[in-house]
């Protein structure tokens, strides 16, 4: 590497301050453009889910109010259609009906109408709950709902309505009630208008605005003001007009929400923006005939600024953005090459640590900037500790760890593995033959061979014991055909030795003889040992039983490769492997006796 440091050189800071954004401001100035859409964009999705999301409160709070009053209703009609509950009862069902009533404050009545003409009344009042039976004979409304229930199914609200006799409307939900098909009734419940006032009043406030609800096209149902009785109202007239609260900000804000949205910003984001009384509105609606026919109108209003705060921002960020990149144009090209240049040589090395081609990696010349020097030196200490650390770690089995992710193999598992031992018969014979050099370079040959074979068909190679090898298939990435993969390498190993063997014999060399011993069932499979000094591996009764297995060569016929697997093994690997059996063996260490094959 050439000496860096005699030459001159600047902080990289330095560099990047000035010359950095010579290379790459000319393409930021149309990456700004289109950062800022995106960032429009993004504003407007996120004001969309903040105004869905501020409305969804409301919505809610309404659902909280109104859908205990049809929990109950749903419970007693299950009650009564399945049996539970007596209809005729009037004791029973009375108290039934006064316990629900209860449960649910903003319910004022719970009635159950026969088909006798009779009615069960439930009515809450300020000492108490009051359960009369009356007779409905003379009440043509109730007799005519009744009657209209015969046509109907399961849970619905009806029309709102104010007697005489109370200081707030009434919204009625009804639920026909049927036995085996014959129809017994209607179940009925009303609900208090002016109680949903005042709880929309304090989740409005609590949000820091207003709500409100208009019935039908401008009655209000709900508003801060109907949070006490008004006057003139009735039987003929259960709600107040728009125009009757006297709210000319309700007013304007209902004719903003019938017209069409003022602009992209409002069609976008479904916020209507409106100035009243000098202050910006930002309105908030949703339409729904969830609770009748009826349609509801549910509002929300704020301040315009707690929603739009996000737009101003945006419109500064674009103008410094802008300046800015002004600024920088100016002086970012006079140094931009001569930073790009050492910069792209690291990246390119760095691309090459990265694909394992470690033999490919230049070495890095250094910069006149001092940091990228000093990044150069400590790259070719990196490269040249990473080329002894390949010498000692399988390149395939790095590669397939760092393909699965940062965390696999942190934590052991179980898994279904099959797994190989290999061995040369009488090598301690053979390597007394031998001096220490010629007794490594043949073992690093023979391993060559092996590993070519078991790589290829996708095993991991665990480590090398003196002359021997233990392989495993089915880890770090999952194989649904490990035993057969392991079948497939064995008989290529056997292939391999015996094209060796032939060499051998051509150049007057010994002849090598191999066991290979195979089985395959779980393991616990992981980085297993201590901190300083971890071994990806396999540990088992699976691991043990392969290498007795693999001892079995010992005995029998005169062999170049014997290559024998457990039944387990044989199985798992399918009808493509041909394999004999050669009996129930007892192996060393194992109560009982394994079924063995030959390959």
């Amino acid at each position: 590497m050439a000496d860096s440091k005699a030459r001159f050189q600047i902080r990289l800071s330095h560099g990047l301050l000035i010359g950095f954004g010579g290379l790459v401001l000319l393409a930021v100035a149309t990456v700004l453009a289109l950062g800022l859409w995106a960032a429009r964009q993004n504003t407007i999705t996120l004001l969309q889910d903040k105004g869905e999301a501020t409305l969804a409160v409301v919505v809610a709070r309404i659902a909280d109010y109104l859908e205990p009053a049809e929990h109950q209703l749903i419970h007693l009609a299950r009650q009564i259609e399945g049996g539970a509950l007596d209809a005729a009862d009037d004791a029973v069902l009375g108290r039934h009906l006064s316990g629900a009533l209860a449960a649910t404050p903003q319910v004022r009545a719970l009635v159950f109408v026969r088909t006798d003409d009779s009615m069960l009344f439930a009515l809450r009042r300020e000492d108490g709950i009051d359960l009369q039976r009356l007779s409905i004979a003379d009440q043509p409304l109730i007799v005519g709902a009744r009657e209209a229930g015969r046509e109907r199914l399961g849970l619905e609200w009806g029309e709102l309505y104010r007697p005489d006799s109370l200081e707030t409307s009434l919204l009625n939900l009804r639920y026909p009630i049927r036995r085996e098909g014959v129809y017994l009734g209607l179940l009925a419940a009303t609900v208090r208008v002016d109680t949903l006032s005042a709880a929309l009043r304090q989740t409005a406030e609590a949000l820091g605005g207003g709500a409100f609800v208009v019935y039908g096209d401008d009655k209000v149902l709900a508003h801060p003001r109907l949070v006490r009785a008004l006057p003139g109202l009735g039987p003929e007239r259960p709600l107040p007009t728009v125009a009757d609260l006297g709210d000319a900000r309700l007013a304007a804000m209902l004719a903003a929400a019938r017209r069409v949205p003022a602009d992209r910003f409002e069609r976008d984001t479904g916020i209507r923006l409106l100035a009243h009384a000098g202050r910006e509105i930002a309105l908030l609606t949703e339409r729904t005939t969830r609770y009748g026919e009826t349609p509801w109108l549910v509002g929300v209003h704020l301040p315009a600024a707690a929603l739009t705060d996000e737009v101003g921002r945006l419109r500064w960020a674009g103008l410094a953005g802008a300046l800015v990149l002004l600024a920088a144009l100016v002086v970012a090209w006079l140094f931009a090459r001569g930073l790009n240049r050492p910069l792209g040589r690291l990246a390119r090395a760095a691309e090459q640590v990265r694909a394992f081609t470690l033999a490919e990696v230049p070495v890095l010349p250094g910069s006149r900037f001092k940091e990228i020097s000093s990044a150069d030196e400590a790259f070719n200490a990196m490269v040249r500790g990473l080329r002894w650390f390949e010498t000692y770690v399988p390149r395939h089995l790095v590669h397939r760890l760092v393909g699965q992710g940062d965390d696999v193999g942190l934590a052991s598992e179980a898994r279904e593995l099959t797994v190989m031992f290999t061995d040369i018969a009488g090598f301690t014979a053979l390597s007394e033959r031998l001096s220490a050099e010629e007794t490594a370079a043949f073992l690093n040959e023979h391993f060559a061979l092996l590993a070519t074979a078991i790589e290829a068909e996708g095993g991991t190679i665990d480590k090398f014991i003196g002359d021997s090898v233990m392989a495993f298939w089915g880890a770090p990435e999952a194989m649904a055909d490990h035993a057969a993969r392991a079948c497939r390498a064995a008989l290529a190993i056997r292939r391999a030795i015996e094209a060796d063997n032939a060499r051998r014999r051509t150049a007057g060399r010994a002849e090598i003889r191999v066991r290979i011993g195979l089985h395959g069932g779980p393991v616990v499979v992981g980085n297993i040992g201590a901190p300083g000094r971890i071994n990806y591996t396999i540990v088992g009764d699976v691991v043990n039983t392969a290498n007795r297995i693999e001892s079995l060569g010992k005995d029998g016929e005169p062999y170049e490769v014997a290559i024998h697997a457990s039944a387990a093994t044989i199985d798992a690997a399918g009808p493509g492997v041909d394999a004999r059996a050669v009996g129930v063996r007892t192996l060393p260490g194992r109560a009982g006796g394994v079924e063995v094959f030959a390959l």
